[in-house]
């Protein structure tokens, strides 16, 4: 009876080492298809034994990342190392990518879309990573993916650093540097979500434009976009570049210096900044340095009913251009100075500036501050300006006074 019992102990227990030897096997197998590295942990659920997810890629030592992805499975986090010479695919959700290291994903060897591809997977998360050298497009999401962005280089890709294609994605630190057409294209109606540091510089066309009833919120995010080959800042076809009143949003800025054409460009979009409770504030500095144009309004608006913006405009050839029924609602915050032409309104719709204690508004120092025609009407209350030229078809009210021309009739009180 003893020695019974002493064999089916032994017999369970070869069953037992055997069971392990192959599934650590199988294991190491899977690990060495997938490129990736293994923590040595096997769980027993049942009578069944399972494997952890692997988590290290090891680009540095010829693995693939791609096959890592093809392996993966929603919540895990794959950690990579060095430097992989692909293009990749995510269509899983939840998946995590961290780069150590200063690890990067470069495509310059592969004819693709884009060196990362989210395609439709929700939930993912990029970080610490340079994109780099893509034939074309160095991350593109699309078919309504969502992602986190944060710590992200996306550089010298051969057409967009950054595509959003009816897609939302959430950036943090980003810097898109050197991309040929553009440092962030979002269409299609996107939306982006922006904190921290983000930079486009030196990009062949705009810095960021926003498309097509896209949707760009700053909320606490510092904003650099210069030396661009285009505009600094597009909101193009009715999309919307906002900040909006939650605490965490106040303290956000652009700075669009040095692009080729216009700091800030608004075509047929609007840029609001709001915050009641933060009246008279300025905290919000959106400004245009030492371009063609600093603001560029076309068919668009800016929208700063309380005060808790600023709209700097200082260098450029012309500080503000408002055009093709372009309007202006500035409560406090207008400061354009040192350009050629200071604020230009001609064939524009309803400008409405005005000056309040805490965040005054001006035009001064320029060649020129003031130029209305072509139908503008425009209210300038309490606007610290000096010069101003108008074409006897505008309509103005308020402090402000357009010179009469010989033979007008006398000036009526406005």
């Amino acid at each position: 009876m003893i020695n019974n019992k002493r064999k089916n102990t032994l017999l369970v227990a070869v069953v037992s080492v055997a069971v392990f030897v192959v599934a650590s096997a199988a294991m190491a197998e899977e690990s060495e298809a997938t490129g990736a590295g293994w923590a040595p942990a096997v769980q027993q659920v049942g009578s069944i034994f399972r494997r952890e997810r692997p988590r290290l890629v090891r680009c540095d030592r010829g693995r693939s990342l791609s096959r890592a992805l093809a392996w993966a499975r929603p919540g895990d986090t794959l950690r990579i190392y060095g430097t992989c010479k692909e293009s990749v695919v995510i269509r899983t959700d939840r998946i995590t990518l961290v780069g150590a290291n200063g690890a990067a994903i470069d495509g310059g060897s592969y004819a693709s879309e884009a060196v990362v591809l989210v395609d439709g997977a929700r939930g993912v998360r990029i970080e610490s990573l340079n994109v780099v050298n893509g034939s074309d497009q160095g991350l593109l999401l699309r078919r309504q993916a969502q992602a986190i962005l944060e710590a992200l280089s996306l550089s010298r890709n051969g057409t967009v650093g950054l595509s959003v294609d009816r897609s939302h994605i959430e950036i943090d630190d980003i810097i898109l540097d050197g991309n040929r057409t553009g440092g962030m294209d979002a269409y299609s109606g996107s939306t982006v979500l922006a904190r921290g540091d983000i930079s486009a510089v030196n990009n062949g066309g705009d810095g960021f434009a926003v498309n097509g009833k896209s949707f760009f919120e700053l909320r606490g995010a510092t904003v650099t976009a210069s030396m661009n080959g285009g505009n600094g800042v597009s909101i193009i076809n009715d999309s919307r570049l906002q900040v909006f009143s939650f605490p965490e949003a106040q303290g956000s800025s652009i700075t669009a210096d040095s692009n080729v054409f216009a700091g800030v460009a608004l075509l047929g979009s609007e840029l609001g900044v709001v915050g009641s409770q933060f009246f008279g504030s300025g905290a919000n500095v959106i400004s245009g340095t030492n371009n063609l144009i600093g603001f560029f309004i076309s068919a668009g608006s800016i929208l700063s009913p309380h005060a808790t913006g600023r709209f700097v405009a200082t260098g450029n050839g012309t500080g503000m251009t408002v055009e093709d029924g372009g309007s202006l609602l500035v409560i406090g915050g207008l400061d354009v100075s040192q350009n050629g032409t200071g604020l230009s309104a001609v064939g524009a719709g309803t400008l409405t500036v005005v000056s309040v204690p805490p965040n005054p508004s001006r035009a001064t120092q320029n060649e020129l501050d003031v130029e209305f025609g072509f139908g503008t009407r425009a209210t300038m209350q309490s606007v610290d300006l000096a010069t101003i030229e108008c074409d006897g078809t505008e309509l103005v009210r308020g402090t402000a006074r357009c010179p009469r021309l010989e033979g007008d009739p006398p000036e009526q009180a406005k």
